[in-house]
């Protein structure tokens, strides 16, 4: 589990604000290629990171 989004900031991509287990914070830019399921009913969605992503 990489965290809860807690937002999707509309800049000029949109943004998914993701809160970490860990603490803290990733922006991950809400596009098919990053996101390619999003589950409504299920309440998740699944997100394929390039390496490095998350580290940032």
């Amino acid at each position: 589990m990489i965290g809860e989004v807690t937002a999707v900031r509309h800049e000029a991509q949109d943004l998914l604000v993701v809160r970490r287990p860990e603490g803290g914070e990733a922006l991950i830019p809400f596009v098919a290629a990053l996101v390619p399921t999003v589950d409504l009913d299920g309440g998740f969605l699944v997100v394929d990171p390039p390496e490095g992503l998350l580290d940032l």
